[in-house]
């Protein structure tokens, strides 16, 4: 009997020694701050632009560590480093929801290693082998920047059923300097591609589903892992420097208006409105003057008319079509949104007049979208759809 066990263990060894965990599918529900842009009783939040104010943000609420802290996360697939503000922290930003996190009191924080990158990657990483410790700088378009330690610890993500699921050794960023106000939340939740990005976590797939901004009621969610919501049409996305990459093929304003040439755009979850550049901008701004008529308020760096002569236009899409035919676009009275006065109305798309180099889609412009990604295959599927779980 004895040899037989051995026999069996021995068969088996190889199949232990060479399984891999199985990855956890995380499902986060999402909420934002966006209550304002679309009622005309208020004034609205300052709209985000490459060199201005941060606005319209989706944030994850996710537990750090053990004990368990929340944490308020901003998503953003513009950035590769998950972060959130440490304690004590000098040079940080007020924080309005939760205190600052504090690693001494968690017993599954450690501080990560890693290899020193080069000069000019955004983010930098540099180990120190006297003290064994990594520290990184992350600099981001709204001339903000964060300095901290990078740091491995257990989160925690509230499911539907009413339990709970953890994943261990998460690399963070533990920030001890943030020297922007604009930040919302605790912190950024990075889904960019990065060696020490929290998408490596759980494989190569992830999704988001963005409903109505305007509607209370809509659900917004985060999947990863391979439970993510990949269907819809595809596209093709190249990856560079840590950035998903999609390939702009038309603009829509009612109708498919093609370009000359294909356009490389970010689909950025951390911006909330569109930054084109100025070729790019005055198509919109051309086909609007075509389909409205009436002289706009302001032509630069937005698009602004009166409310009442954006209420009076018949429904109609507007917004972007990548390679493949895959599109994202919103009805024109939720791309067009109040910026100061109730009365006026103004495109959520700025010309970004060569300020910077990136052409980027924001989050008006994804809403009722499911975009989800397969990184392994370079594919990103927009899928048209209603967001409950």
């Amino acid at each position: 009997m004895k040899t037989t066990m051995n026999f069996v263990f021995l068969f088996f060894l190889p199949l232990l020694i060479n399984a891999k965990p199985k990855r956890v599918t995380l499902h986060i529900p999402l909420v934002h701050n966006g209550a304002n842009f679309y009622d005309s009783k208020v004034v609205s939040l300052p709209l985000s632009s490459p060199h201005s104010q941060r606005g319209l943000a989706f944030m994850a609420e996710i537990h750090f560590g053990s004990p368990q802290k929340k944490q308020f996360l901003h998503m953003d697939t513009g950035s590769s480093l998950t972060w959130t503000q440490c304690f004590p922290c000098s040079d940080c930003y007020a924080q309005k929801i939760y205190p600052k996190y504090r690693p001494a009191a968690s017993i599954t924080y450690r501080d990560a290693m890693c290899e020193d990158s080069h000069p000019k990657s955004n983010p930098h990483f540099a180990f120190d082998p006297l003290t064994r410790i990594c520290t990184y700088q992350q600099h981001y378009l709204d001339e903000t920047n964060i300095k901290g330690t990078l740091a491995q610890e257990m989160i925690t993500v509230d499911t539907h059923d009413g339990g709970f699921k953890r994943v261990h050794g998460v690399y963070f960023g533990c920030n001890t300097l943030s020297d922007g106000s604009y930040f919302t939340g605790t912190g950024i939740l990075g889904l960019g591609v990065g060696k020490y990005s929290i998408i490596g976590e759980f494989g190569s797939k992830f999704s988001f589903c963005l409903g109505e901004i305007s509607e209370p009621k809509a659900s917004h969610n985060l999947i990863l892992g391979d439970g993510a919501n990949v269907q819809g049409h595809p596209t093709v996305i190249n990856i560079t420097e840590g950035h998903t990459i999609f390939q702009l093929e038309s603009i829509i304003v009612g109708e498919e208006i093609t370009l000359d040439d294909p356009v490389q755009v970010f689909v950025d979850t951390g911006s909330t409105l569109s930054h084109l550049s100025t070729n790019l901008y005055y198509k919109f701004v051309d086909a609007f003057d075509d389909l409205i008529g009436s002289r706009p308020l302001s032509y630069e760096p937005t698009l602004c008319y009166k409310a009442d002569t954006i209420e009076r236009l018949e429904k109609m899409d507007v917004g972007f079509k990548f390679d493949g035919g895959a599109e994202l676009s919103v009805n024109i009275h939720n791309i067009f949104i109040q910026q100061g006065p109730p009365e006026i109305r103004c495109l959520a798309i700025q010309n970004n007049k060569e300020s910077f180099s990136h052409v980027i889609i924001g989050v008006i412009a994804m809403q009722g979208y499911n975009v989800g990604y397969d990184l392994s295959a370079k594919t990103a599927y927009i899928n048209k759809q209603d967001c409950d779980m």
